[in-house]
């Protein structure tokens, strides 16, 4: 693609951001940006938006209604936002509200490094952190989410902690080896996890009763919900959230965990509003003339949970998105 845009005379700018778009008489006319060299002025007969989210912005995050103290991101740190914010500067539709973060769970003492966190094997958005077997609690000490509701949607896992102070994962060690079993060396990262604790998020006790204490929970509130929880799993039946009963896994004996659930965001999607023809469109749905949104700026088919079930369909909104809003472009600039 390189090859082909140099052979058409098609002028990459690196070091370059946009900064504010050019609008005269309704219409976007190009943008100015900041180049290494100053601000520069770039008129275009049509313009089009196409940053990748705001999945590294703790600002829009915040805004969407989520938490992000102790956010890890593994977004890449230029998806900040800049097409979003260029976009309701002219008047777009404001979908933030309404889009899904790609928000998950990890646990601060364990291993966290870099953008792969997603994927890791226990700290990752299908493993410890996501729950399953193990048993989620509040800042009360009480249970607030069947927590194998990522069975349904990976990001339920998440969701629920928007409407909590704070939450808490509780697992005994034959918890902790179902959910490693395979893992080398699974033992030894827990281990070292709790010695050194980072962010004072992760602890040990061989009873249930002492867990309570590390994060200042009501320990008899808390002794309640998992002696509770324990009869439900030996009964095989989940009275509280109705847990499918092969996820319901007595805690009879230590050693016993307890970990501060943080968010970690893997990307943003979507923001601007859009319509079939990939124009931004403002709050009446009319169309800005010469402002076109792709990418995942512009990915809308989703509501407030990305779905998740059809895997790739995101990618595939911005091949398309880029293709079609780069059409209808033309056909724009021809109209003109």
């Amino acid at each position: 693609m390189k090859k082909r845009c140099d052979e058409l005379g098609i002028n990459f700018m690196t070091s370059t951001s946009a900064t504010s778009l050019i609008i005269e008489d309704g219409q976007v006319k190009g943008v100015y940006a900041k180049s290494p060299q100053g601000t520069i002025k770039i008129n275009a007969k049509a313009t089009l938006l196409c940053t990748g989210g705001v999945g590294h912005s703790a600002e829009l995050i915040e805004k969407q209604g989520w938490s992000t103290k102790n956010l890890h991101y593994c977004s890449m740190p230029s998806n900040t936002g800049d097409g979003y914010k260029l976009a309701m500067a002219a008047g777009a539709k404001d979908m933030l509200r309404e889009s899904p973060e790609f928000m998950m769970n990890y646990i601060m003492a364990l291993p966290h490094e870099g953008a792969h966190l997603y994927i890791d094997p226990i700290n990752g958005f299908m493993s410890l952190p996501s729950g399953g077997p193990t048993v989620f609690v509040n800042q009360d000490g009480r249970r607030f989410i069947n927590e194998n509701a990522k069975k349904y949607n990976l990001l339920y896992q998440r969701m629920a902690m928007q409407a909590v102070e704070a939450a808490y994962e509780v697992f005994n060690q034959d918890i902790y080896d179902q959910i490693t079993a395979g893992i080398d060396g699974a033992d030894e990262v827990l281990a070292k996890a709790v010695e050194t604790n980072e962010g004072d998020s992760l602890y040990k006790e061989d009873r249930l009763e002492d867990l309570a204490k590390h994060f200042n929970l009501p320990e008899d509130v808390l002794t309640k919900t998992l002696t509770d929880y324990n009869k439900f799993a030996h009964n095989g039946k989940d009275e509280e959230f109705a847990k499918d009963k092969e996820s319901l896994v007595a805690m009879d004996k230590g050693p016993y965990y307890i970990a501060r659930l943080d968010p970690s965001n893997l990307i943003g999607v979507g923001g601007i509003g859009s319509n079939r023809k990939f124009e931004a469109i403002t709050p009446d749905f009319k169309p800005i003339p010469g402002l076109y949104v792709a990418g995942m700026d512009s990915t809308m088919q989703y509501r407030n949970v990305y779905t998740i079930t059809l895997g790739g369909s995101a990618c595939a909104h911005d091949v398309n998105s880029g293709r079609h809003a780069a059409l209808n472009a033309k056909e724009y600039i021809s109209s003109l």
